[in-house]
């Protein structure tokens, strides 16, 4: 079979494989996208075989002397539950999205200088539910939709010069782009960030003054799509790869800020003021003890006076933006032939994830109803809003640990275990952000099929749930006691081709 009839048949493997998919993740980044390092536990650092590591380990491209080709593909299909006081136990809408890498590392220019360019998706989240809101279900009980799904691809050169033989240092300079195609759900905030409800206990600060008090948020549904943005991110790196097969490497890639835009979203805020609405009705009436009847005429006329045309209603449209960031990380890795058939591999990683999201910005411009204007504003020609999502993410470490060993019959088996730990804080639970999978045990294969190289990977996250806060949450009281749950199986096909 000639190489470009493998490249094909490759191409096809890869197109049909299929399987239950949730990449596994720290925080919204992939750990590795390789058959190959998948098998053994997502080592990607100092590993003589890994062309798609390019990124993560710049320097290593210089153990390849002659060109070689790497591509991977799995289905992405993540697994998510939700529950909390007002909803059972209930399953996430499933959706299939593919995952695709592959690098090339081409031939050395002269002695020392390496090149190599790749394309890999570097993170992402979703959700999909239909869920019970305490507030936006109303009396009929109608599910609300609760919807995320973020990516990101990272595509780029890198070049590694071979200081002294074995020992290079690398470098990549490349482009990432990402995209919110959807952010749909209920959020909360404190009212002190609409500006304008300040003026509303002033119509009569002894009746509307102890009940406004009691609001300790307000609730709005936000239904946003759209966003896409494009930046650069660098990474550096150094390995030794030493004649007797040992290797050690160690890379740092800087934080990098992702600025989204081009989205549209709508915001509502009927469900809210209805309720505020017929609390300010029900407390007059008891204070003056008049019908509801009057007592509702009477508060619509304040309203009126103080400028709200409640025909307009209480939703709006908006342009908006967001910002992204990816975390400053450093890792280190170690490749040991134990035996000429044996090997293991073992790497760390730290992400500061504390620097790269505090918040998530959500900025609105040109909302298109005067009355959110004066509620959010304080001015009815005042269409701009923003709000942070506060997320207080911390810093987190994995490790991750692999064993390679080639048997007869040309089989090359693989295992690993990886670990880490899940960024998000127990008060800024958000379902936007599913729970992360912090433990995985990792199958591999290598073989041939018809002269066709093919690895096989499958990785199982051991089961991982993150409860919400049991007193207090930032993204509002339905997450006090929540509890989402992740299952994640990934099967990953790859080849890599050696020219």
């Amino acid at each position: 079979m000639n190489t470009l009839s493998r490249v094909g048949f490759a191409g096809l493997l890869l197109g049909l494989a299929a399987g239950p998919i949730h990449a596994q993740t720290n925080g919204f980044e992939l750990q590795c996208m390789s058959a190959r390092a998948a098998g053994r536990g997502c080592v990607t650092r100092a590993q003589p075989d890994l062309p798609t590591s390019l990124f993560r380990d710049p320097a290593g491209i210089a153990v390849f002397t002659r060109p070689v080709l790497e591509v991977n593909a799995a289905p992405f299909m993540p697994t998510l539950t939700f529950q909390n006081a007002v909803n059972a136990r209930t399953e996430g809408a499933r959706h299939a999205y593919p995952l695709f890498s592959a690098a090339y590392v081409g031939r050395p220019i002269g002695e020392r200088l390496h090149w190599a360019v790749g394309l890999e998706p570097i993170g992402g989240f979703g959700s999909d539910f239909r869920l019970q809101n305490a507030l936006l279900s109303g009396a009929s009980g109608t599910p609300v939709d609760y919807k995320s799904f973020f990516m990101a691809v990272k595509v780029g050169p890198t070049l590694a010069y071979e200081v002294l033989p074995g020992l290079s240092v690398g470098a990549s300079v490349s482009g990432v782009y990402a995209q919110i195609r959807e952010f749909q759900m209920p959020f909360t905030m404190a009212p002190s960030f609409a500006q304008g409800m300040a003026a509303i206990p002033q119509l009569d600060p002894a009746v509307y003054g102890p009940l406004f008090q009691q609001f300790t948020e307000m609730t709005a549904y936000g239904d946003s799509k759209g966003f896409a943005g494009l930046t650069w991110a660098a990474d550096a790196g150094a390995a030794y790869h030493a004649p007797s097969g040992w290797a050690v490497a160690a890379s740092w890639s800087p934080k990098r800020t992702i600025r989204l835009d081009g989205g549209t979203a709508s915001i509502d805020m009927s469900a809210q003021f209805q309720q505020m609405l017929g609390a300010m009705v029900a407390a007059r009436a008891a204070a003056y003890n008049e019908t509801l009847q009057v007592a509702q005429g009477v508060v619509m006329g304040q309203l009126a006076a103080a400028g709200l045309d409640l025909t307009e209603g209480m939703s709006a449209v908006y342009a908006a933006s967001t910002d992204l960031t990816l975390p400053m990380t450093i890792g280190a890795g170690l490749h040991a032939p134990v035996r000429s058939w044996w090997a293991l591999s073992a790497e760390v990683e730290w992400r500061q994830w504390s620097r790269a999201e505090a918040t998530m910005p959500f900025r609105l411009t040109g909302g298109d109803n005067t009355n959110l204007n004066l509620l959010v504003n304080g001015s009815p020609t005042n269409g701009s809003f923003a709000y942070p999502f506060p997320l207080n993410w911390k810093d987190t470490w994995s490790w991750k640990v692999g064993s390679e060993f080639t048997v007869p019959g040309g089989y090359v088996l693989r295992a690993g275990f990886l670990s880490g730990a899940d960024p998000v804080p127990a008060n800024t639970v958000f379902i936007a952000f599913p729970a992360i999978a912090t433990r995985a045990v990792t199958l591999g294969v290598g073989t041939q099929i018809l002269g066709f190289p093919l690895d096989i990977a499958y990785v199982h996250a051991l089961s991982q749930e993150l409860e919400g806060n049991s007193v207090h949450s930032l993204m509002g009281a339905e997450y006090v006691g929540s509890r989402t749950t992740m299952r994640q199986d990934v099967l990953t096909l790859g080849t890599t081709f050696h020219f």
